[in-house]
């Protein structure tokens, strides 16, 4: 028995030991891998050729629906939204319908950037060319404390909130200007089953300098490519 209690008491000491270790080695890469390891276990975002039904919903405005294609893997992507009759579509680098170096064009090739982006996280941050700090914070955010890796880009820098459990991305914020703390932070919600990815659904965003609420992206559902989109 007293061998046992000292055995024990071993074993805590360990496991207590091998936790702080194990988060001390964690720097900001491996947290952003560990979260792809939850959201796409099998590596198939890459992949992906499907269409999303979305709605949203903004303060004083109607509720809009609006669907989407993507397919990654022949660079495709297609917009629609029948409320308000607008049809964006672009193949590789081209803009359907429009003329290049147009506003149409210009936009349809911002609404590709957007949801390959944001329905593509954590995933994306893998792309080429991404710059990840190596050190990593942990941080309080509304009584739950989460690892907080930040990413610089060109126009603005972004922070990324993950489960200290699951490495599941559950926030992210990105301010235009850092220094002033002006920007966008965006709570996700729930998650849908794509393939063997687990994709937030509900995205409330937020503006950081006075928590003014800007609105909620809704994904309702998606599908398999074989059923047409239709315009």
């Amino acid at each position: 028995m007293k061998n046992f209690h000292h055995l024990s008491l071993s074993l805590v000491f360990i496991l207590v030991f091998c936790f702080g270790s194990c988060d001390s080695k964690l720097t900001g890469i491996k947290l952003i891998q560990k979260s792809i390891e939850y959201h796409d276990p099998k590596g198939q975002w890459q992949e992906l050729n499907r269409v999303f039904y979305f709605a949203d919903s903004r303060p004083g405005k109607p509720s809009r629906q609006y669907t989407v294609k993507i397919d990654l893997p022949a660079n495709y992507f297609k917009y629609i939204n029948s409320n308000e009759n607008l049809v964006f579509e672009v193949d590789g680098e081209n803009c359907i319908g429009s003329e290049q170096g147009s506003k149409d064009c210009e936009r349809a090739l911002m609404l590709r950037n957007y949801y390959g982006y944001l329905w593509g996280l954590p995933m994306k941050l893998k792309d080429k060319g991404t710059e990840i700090d190596n050190e990593y914070k942990v941080e309080d955010l509304n009584g739950i404390e989460f690892f907080v890796v930040r990413v610089p880009y060109e126009k603005d820098v972004w922070y990324f909130y993950f489960h200290p459990n699951t490495y599941a991305l559950m926030a992210y914020k990105f301010y235009k200007d850092e220094e002033k703390k002006i920007g966008e932070i965006i709570y996700l919600k729930e998650q849908v089953i794509v393939g063997e990815m687990n994709i937030p659904s509900e995205r409330s965003w937020f503006r950081t300098e006075n928590n003014e609420f800007l609105g909620t992206d809704f994904l309702l559902k998606t599908e398999d490519p074989l059923r047409n989109m239709q315009d």
